[in-house]
């Protein structure tokens, strides 16, 4: 796709960190500083898709970049405060075999030694990146139309059922950890910030970073808020208000999505809410309802397995239970159907 460089190095630095967050999932990637300081040769720093610590060095290069210029990079990024696995370079530049070529035989012999990998990331890859996520795409291009922007995306779709179930009452699931029934259930702490990391990815990948950006700062504040130590139940006052922000913004959230991914949001957040709100089979009326909202979303190949997981379903007496079943369902066909 030929798409116009960025003008100036912030709004490169700015596509690149977006470009890869998506590649990467990372909630946490971020711009090294602020412009005027001092980075050491790393503009952007945080975890990659495995969680290893990672420096990016932007470079708008309107000559064909060199491995003199990587070289320069690396030695700047090697006084650089902090862990790092890899500094990639980041380049507006079109794919070189023979720089790559140079490249690997440098960051080969660098980690025989025990230093950092050096690794490049072309014009391509980074314009890929940004086709992840079509919201983040038309931030950066919005005179660009994208013939596929309304497509269905098994990835997305998956996204959105996981968000909304997930989020649908956060701080119901908090009490259930902590409270006295979790305490009952021996239920492991760990696994909420296990479901908490999945709400930060899943609503980095499906909205804009505008939409994302106060959900993340509430999970956050969540995450920090559950693990500190508490002296009075009222401890739990800023968890509680936050965790309520979260689920409150996701309700909205299904009307700045296209359809078939508002779609799914809100079956996931109904499900969510079935989850932790009903305590015996739900209503007739209501599994009536769900059913034809599944059979709406899956496609038609997924007749037999949704008929037979309904009526397993209709066996069960409580509605937490019938809601895993009907996740379980869809999260299934989502994968391996559509």
């Amino acid at each position: 796709m030929e798409l116009p460089i960025p003008k100036n190095w912030q709004d490169f630095e700015t596509m690149v960190c977006d470009a890869q967050a998506q590649r990467w999932k990372s909630t946490t990637l971020q711009k090294n500083g602020r412009p005027g300081q001092m980075q050491n040769g790393v503009d952007i720093y945080g975890p990659d898709d495995i969680g290893r610590p990672v420096g990016i060095q932007c470079k708008r290069y309107k000559p064909p970049l060199e491995l003199k210029h990587v070289t320069d990079e690396i030695g700047k990024a090697e006084t650089f405060k902090g862990q790092l696995t890899t500094l990639f370079i980041a380049t507006t530049a079109d794919y070189d075999a023979k720089l790559q070529q140079q490249v690997r035989l440098l960051s080969d012999k660098r980690v025989a030694q025990g230093k950092f990998a050096v690794a490049l990331l072309f014009w391509d890859d980074i314009v890929g990146g940004l086709l992840l996520n079509p919201a983040i795409f038309r931030a950066h291009y919005p005179q660009v139309v994208l013939a596929d922007v309304n497509a269905v995306n098994k990835e997305r779709l998956l996204a959105a059922l996981e968000l909304g179930y997930y989020g649908a009452d956060l701080w119901a699931y908090i009490l259930l950890i902590y409270g006295e029934f979790g305490l009952m259930a021996q239920a492991d702490p760990d696994e909420l910030i296990a479901n908490l990391r999945i709400l930060e990815c899943r609503a980095q990948q499906l909205l804009s970073p505008s939409d994302a950006a106060p959900i993340l700062d509430a999970l956050a504040q969540v995450r920090t808020g559950c693990l500190s130590q508490k002296a009075a139940k009222s401890d739990w006052d800023p968890v509680e208000a936050q965790a309520k922000r979260v689920s409150s913004r996701l309700q909205k959230a299904s009307s700045l999505l296209p359809l078939a991914e508002s779609n799914v949001l809100d079956l996931g957040l109904q499900l969510g809410r079935i989850y932790h709100h009903t305590d015996d089979l739900p209503a007739a009326d209501v599994r009536a309802d769900v059913k034809t909202k599944v059979r709406g979303i899956l496609p038609a190949a997924s007749g037999p397995a949704i008929a037979k997981k309904f009526v397993s379903a209709e066996r069960l007496t409580s509605g937490y239970r019938w809601a895993m079943q009907i996740y379980s369902l869809m999260n299934h066909e989502l994968r391996f159907r559509l």
